[in-house]
């Protein structure tokens, strides 16, 4: 089983890059995939922490927001060189801290005790990579200044609402082309969140197709069971990859999503991370490609490894 859906203190995640393969190990995954928000930065302690599991894979990703009018983000995964991304970070985070602070100050003039240290640091006191709304809304909830987090989200801070500032995102085709260009995987994040249903939910995924998107999530913590039939239904439709995760944030956090399984309907067999693998070669060098299928006989190797101990331990 694998979970290419996760995040990190680097972002708004609760755990560290080492904590999340420390659990990822001790519930069996197969591979786990860290997406943090727009930053990679957790990257190198999540490769480093994962040799220490040799049945672990560790797949360097990111979720990126976008501008669209129906809410999107898209991952990038199986992100082999972080260099241009930690370019694009740097641009992106800034624009979002300068989105952070305009909202804090708008709520500092409502009355809200907080202030820029009250969300800067992470738990372990370290300056946080990348800054953005969950912050506020944690705190604000921890506070006691609120005491729904959808009050934050859907009217506090939300369009039209008193604390509201836009936060200007790279379009979805300009951040698939990006992400096509580094060689790495563009799947869309948890169709279920945005605001397109139906058959203009169809559309939209086939137009961005057509721009190079290569997957799409088809399980989630947020999706119902029909939900998940028919995201699995547009994908086979339309050839897509499929990918999804838990989107763990840590324990309690994202509405009880467990690492792995989500709220109990995320099961994503290996074999999509192996699809999503070959598919990331084709714009990578010949030795990339080389080093992509050392990987994919990985997962295989442990995939076999596996139903062989579970044999003897069923024979003993």
């Amino acid at each position: 089983m694998i979970d290419l859906h996760t995040h990190s203190t680097f972002s708004d995640g609760e755990d560290t890059p080492t904590e999340l393969i420390e659990q990822a190990h001790k519930i069996g995954l197969t591979a786990i995939a860290l997406t943090d928000h727009d930053v990679v930065s957790g990257c190198p302690e999540l490769q480093r922490a994962a040799k220490k599991y040799p049945d672990l894979l560790a797949i360097n990703g990111c979720e990126f927001g976008v501008d669209h009018p129906a809410t999107m983000e898209i991952i990038a995964l199986n992100i082999k060189n972080l260099a241009p991304y930690i370019e694009r970070q740097n641009i992106l985070v800034k624009s979002r801290e300068d989105a952070c602070r305009e909202r804090i100050e708008k709520l500092h003039k409502l009355g809200y005790h907080i202030t820029w240290e009250d969300v800067a640091f992470d738990k372990n006191n370290q300056p946080r990579k990348m800054l953005a709304k969950p912050h506020i809304v944690k705190f604000l909830v921890k506070s006691g200044q609120i005491n729904d987090k959808e009050f934050a989200y859907k009217q506090l801070l939300a369009e039209g609402g008193p604390a509201y500032v836009e936060a200007k995102s790279p379009s979805p085709e300009d951040t698939i082309d990006f992400i096509r260009q580094t060689g790495a995987v563009s799947i869309l994040a948890h169709p279920c969140l945005i605001k397109l249903k139906g058959q203009d939910l169809f559309n939209e995924i086939a137009r961005l197709q057509k721009c190079g998107l290569q997957g799409i999530e088809v399980e989630h913590s947020h999706m119902s069971a029909d939900e998940i039939k028919e995201y699995h239904k547009i994908a086979d439709t339309l050839g897509l990859l499929k990918s999804g995760g838990s989107d763990f944030h840590g324990k309690g956090e994202h509405y009880g999503s467990e690492l792995g399984i989500g709220r109990g309907q995320v099961h994503l067999p290996d074999e999509y991370l192996e699809k999503i693998m070959t598919a990331s070669t084709a714009q990578n060098t010949m030795r990339e490609i080389l080093e992509k299928s050392k990987i994919s006989a990985k997962v295989a190797e442990v995939k076999k490894a596996r139903v062989v101990s579970a044999k003897r331990q069923n024979d003993g």
